[in-house]
């Protein structure tokens, strides 16, 4: 994760950040959500572009994103409360997730003029999406602002399904341009791989560990929200960390984080 402080000492790196902000803060703004909880989330077009920037400028594309959501959908849209602390996080790996497992799992390049290109970046757009929610509606329960279980839902949905049908066709047409023009992140940050040229172990486990803490995680989670079931990791060693709910999310969520980890 030191690709995310290192970025700041590199000037086509912070242009690229200023890029991602401002693009994304003005689609938000221009197409205003249509607000599903008033002032809270809503439906966004503007979410088909998280996991093409991430691909393409790496953790430049995690703060702008962080930082053109505040803006563009906080403060300029009027959805600026406790949530936001949460929803810059959650927004945050947005930006982060995809580049992250691609530069460490897969040799092929995010092209997405194959079929195996696009199963690849379908994936990586499904965790993304489902760490998003997971946090965001995470923080929002545990604060006492929204209900887990019906933001959960419609985040994930928000962050999965227009860049999951449309990401693919953007991806194509700016891949190869950004490429050429030497704006990939590791073309500016000299001692990265774009893509591996081998797949660690470490690397593996922490994808299923991630897997598991975001999608898995999410799922279960929505669960105990909708009484399925017995609550999961809530015994009396949990009690003292809340709700049911709140103790399940956050043991996913503490997977999910050893995850990241062995990706570093």
């Amino acid at each position: 994760m030191r690709e995310v402080l290192e970025m700041w000492k590199y000037s086509r790196m912070i242009a690229s950040f200023v890029l991602a902000a401002a693009v994304y803060a003005v689609v938000l703004w221009v197409f205003a959500p249509l607000w599903i909880i008033p002032g809270v989330t809503g439906i966004r077009i503007a979410n088909i572009l998280p996991p093409v920037f991430s691909l393409l400028f790496g953790p430049a594309a995690a703060w702008g994103i962080a930082v053109g959501n505040l803006i563009g959908y906080d403060i300029l849209g009027g959805a600026l409360t406790i949530g936001s602390i949460g929803g810059f996080i959650g927004n945050f790996l947005l930006g982060y997730m995809p580049y992250k497992i691609w530069h460490r799992m897969f040799r092929e390049p995010p092209h997405c003029r194959t079929l195996s290109s696009v199963l690849k970046f379908e994936f990586v757009t499904l965790i993304h999406a489902a760490v998003c929610a997971h946090v965001i509606s995470l923080w929002c329960e545990a604060v006492g602002f929204v209900p887990y279980t019906p933001l959960a839902f419609i985040i994930f949905t928000n962050d999965f399904l227009a860049p999951a049908i449309a990401g693919p066709i953007l991806m194509a047409l700016l891949y190869d341009r950004v490429r050429r023009a030497g704006w990939l992140w590791t073309d500016v940050m000299k001692g990265y791989e774009y893509l591996p040229t081998t797949v660690k172990k470490r690397w593996v486990i922490g994808t299923i560990l991630v897997t598991i803490g975001s999608v898995i995680g999410l799922v279960a989670t929505i669960g105990v929200g909708l009484g399925l079931g017995q609550p999961l990791f809530f015994g009396p060693g949990l009690k003292f960390i809340g709700t049911p709910l709140v103790a399940t999310g956050l043991v996913f969520l503490i997977i999910w984080i050893i995850g990241v980890a062995l990706l570093e």
